[in-house]
């Protein structure tokens, strides 16, 4: 509750264009503040894909400009906002939001009963130094790779940066089905054992899988390697030509971006869930992964080190001839696929789960009003 006995009233700004795995998380967690004692407003950008996302999932939400000289308009947008609003908590999701949100917040102050506080949220671990920030009231990472990576660039702020990973709802799955390597595949229905995947945006080292996927297809012909998600057209073309030149036409997929809904259906028929991706803030995929019983390989470094330590994938120390070895001795392996199958979904259901994000975030919001 807010000092005023009303649900608390958090106003999340994020001026993405698009809804990456960050703006997803908001959504999710909107959804679950909204049924526990909080009530959640957006600000977003006026032209973009994640205005409309808010307005499917049916959030109030004003709008701020962000293109050409119409940006100029953004600083009394937020003001409007905010003296409209009056929300109790200001959740700012996008570094290059932090300027404006704070600045409108001074502004806005004089006419407001009661200032709302303000809490910066930290989705990648860009590690830019940002002084600006001992003006906040709060600091939420999403991982200890991202607060580490904020921290040494803004010294003394560790104690007050609070980390809260991502969750996301359990879906069923029945493992007996999941884990029948002959079972129907769901999206990719033409096609059978072995399927390896790679979820996200088309700048996260796809690259290096491609390289790392002559390897498997040399030693387990029949792989096929799937790459889902969307980006700028010179990223989808220059990876297409990639596959071309590696001789792998018949091998991978590249599916484009696919609506959320189809999520479950991709990692069912997953046999294995990959990422060549170096620098990941955390990775909503990576458990949405493990929820449906399907064991990750990933890198030695970055964020999902922190989930994927706990059970269900496969570290790799080194390269892409490294990784490729991983890849194909799990792929071999179908029991020691099955106990990490069995091990990952538990991690979610104990550690990652929506109920747990949203209590943390929620506790979080409740501390900064209660000063």
């Amino acid at each position: 509750m807010s000092p005023t006995g009303d649900p608390l009233k958090i106003l999340f700004v994020t001026n993405a264009y698009g809804a990456s795995g960050a703006e997803e998380h908001i959504l999710d967690l909107s959804d679950w503040l909204s049924t526990n004692g909080a009530e959640p407003v957006f600000l977003v950008r006026e032209e973009g894909v994640f205005k409309e996302k808010v307005r499917q999932r049916g959030f109030p939400f004003r709008t701020a400009s962000r293109n050409g000289a119409r940006t100029l308009l953004s600083l009394p947008q937020t003001v409007v906002a905010l003296l409209r609003e009056k929300p109790d908590v200001v959740s700012i999701n996008r570094e290059h939001d932090l300027i404006v949100g704070y600045l409108s917040a001074a502004l806005s102050r004089p006419l407001l009963r009661r200032a709302p506080k303000l809490a910066a949220v930290f989705h990648t671990p860009t590690g830019r130094r940002i002084p600006l920030l001992r003006r906040f009231d709060g600091i939420v990472c999403t991982s200890r790779f991202t607060a580490e990576a904020f921290c040494r660039s803004n010294p003394g702020m560790r104690e007050r940066a609070r980390v809260i990973p991502y969750g996301i709802r359990l879906w069923p799955v029945d493992a007996e089905t999941k884990l029948d390597k002959h079972r129907a595949r769901r999206f990719f229905r033409d096609k059978g054992f072995p399927i390896i995947g790679m979820v996200g945006e088309l700048w996260k080292n796809q690259e290096e899988l491609v390289d790392a996927a002559r390897a498997i297809v040399r030693e387990i012909p029949e792989t096929t390697i799937a790459f889902v998600g969307g980006g700028w057209q010179r990223q989808s073309d220059a990876l297409h030509e990639k596959v071309r030149a590696a001789g792998l036409e018949n091998n991978v997929v590249l599916t484009g971006r696919v609506d959320r809904s189809r999520i479950p259906d991709i990692f069912f028929d997953f046999d294995l869930s990959v990422s060549t991706h170096r620098n990941e803030g955390f990775g909503i995929v990576h458990i949405e992964s493990l929820c449906s019983l399907t064991p990750v390989v990933a890198y030695n470094v970055g964020g999902y080190v922190e989930m994927l330590g706990q059970g269900g994938g496969v570290l790799v120390d080194g390269g892409r001839d490294e990784f490729a070895k991983a890849v194909v001795g799990l792929l071999r392996d179908h029991e020691e696929r099955r106990r990490l199958a069995l091990q990952g979904r538990k991690v979610v259901e104990e550690r990652h789960s929506l109920e747990r994000m949203g209590r943390d975030h929620l506790d979080v919001y409740r501390s900064l009003v209660a000063g």
